[in-house]
């Protein structure tokens, strides 16, 4: 069975020396310690697949580029591609698609205006808020911080919730809705769930890398 060990070690010590970075900078943009980077580019263990996939990506590169020998000038080349401007172009797809979002709002809104529906054209924009956020999930997930996920998710969570609420409030006949703000409990054990799952990756995640 071949080691790629050593091969994945050498590819990803030199696309960080030629983007620029340190250990401790891509320790910290991928939420393990420097000994681990050391580890890695030495040769001494390999990322978990997630993680090479997340190291591929951040590189602009395959999986089966990072896993075969690569001459010292393509890796030169390859690492000198500016992580400011991949991360500009991903803020500017991300913007764009939020942008989308509340143009969607902005017409349901104005629509009200003009038609005179029975519906309240400015919740439009309620919804639009929890809607981005929902948004922003996947888009965290292939770019972003794993550490975001959890602060994003219960944000989502707690403005759907608020979103329903007035929903029913300005439905309701009676104002019986404004009466059911218990549903705004649901959110105390979806927000406690979610934070013990966050944290028990964050150790697990911890104690992998302590393994290594």
């Amino acid at each position: 069975m071949i080691d790629l060990t050593p091969t994945v070690g050498r590819n990803l010590a030199l696309l960080r020396k030629h983007r620029g970075l340190t250990q401790g900078q891509l320790a910290e943009r991928f939420a393990y310690s420097d000994k681990a980077i050391s580890k890695w580019e030495r040769g001494e263990a390999l990322p978990d697949l997630n993680t090479l996939f997340e190291l591929a990506d951040f590189y602009g590169v395959t999986l089966d580029f990072l896993t075969h020998p690569q001459s010292e000038a393509t890796l030169r080349e390859i690492g000198r591609n500016d992580p400011r401007k991949v991360m500009s172009n991903r803020i500017i797809i991300t913007l764009l698609a939020m942008l989308t979002i509340w143009t969607f709002a902005t017409i349901l809104f104005v629509s009200d205006l003009i038609m005179k529906t029975a519906w309240s054209g400015w919740m439009a924009f309620v919804w639009a808020v929890p809607a981005s956020f929902l948004l922003l999930l996947p888009f965290n997930h292939i770019w972003g911080k794993k550490e975001w996920l959890f602060p994003l998710a219960t944000t989502f969570i707690w403005t759907l919730l608020i979103a329903v609420y007035v929903e029913m409030g300005l439905d309701i006949a009676d104002n019986a809705g404004w009466e059911l703000g218990y549903v705004l409990i649901l959110g105390l054990p979806i927000t406690a769930i979610g934070f013990l799952v966050h944290r028990y990756r964050m150790q697990k995640k911890r104690s992998q890398e302590e393994g290594e």
